[in-house]
């Protein structure tokens, strides 16, 4: 039953996982409890990254940002010659923070070796986990631009 505690974000189980582990050997463990605790995870998670901020923006507002874009793409209000540039210049960001992700990577097998490297236990590893999402979302928008 502990291994539930570790899906709820770092923040969350600092300040209430001993409370839920004591609400667990009280209560027991049944379908409704495992089914009250995903969804208490899903939504620890949903506010844990809805206050994340990427250069002083909420996450949530990032990705806002990102669907109206690509709603406008798709709708064709933006034009054709600057979808396409800007689908250039998405494809250059993305190539950029995939090259930067796999640098960093490369640089902490070599100061932490190999496993460790994979783990999420420094702040290079951090740092290209972060480059390689921000490849996966500039590479989404890319594929959205060139397919409008």
């Amino acid at each position: 039953m502990k291994w539930y505690i570790y899906l709820y974000p770092k923040r969350w189980r600092e300040r209430y996982g001993n409370e839920l582990i004591t609400v667990l050997k009280q209560t027991g463990m049944s379908s409704r409890i495992m089914f009250d605790l995903l969804l208490g995870i899903i939504d620890a998670w949903h506010i844990e990254l809805s206050e994340r901020k990427i250069l002083g923006f909420r996450m949530s507002q990032v990705l806002v940002l990102i669907s109206l874009f690509n709603v406008l793409v798709i709708t064709r209000l933006i034009s054709l010659v600057g979808v396409f540039i800007l689908g250039q210049i998405a494809l250059i960001i993305a190539m950029l923070s995939f090259l930067l992700a796999m640098i960093l990577l490369v640089a902490n097998m070599f100061k932490v070796g190999i496993i460790p490297a994979f783990s999420m236990k420094n702040r290079l590893a951090k740092m290209s986990v972060g480059l390689m999402g921000s490849y996966a979302v500039f590479f989404i928008v890319f594929l959205v631009l060139t397919n409008s």
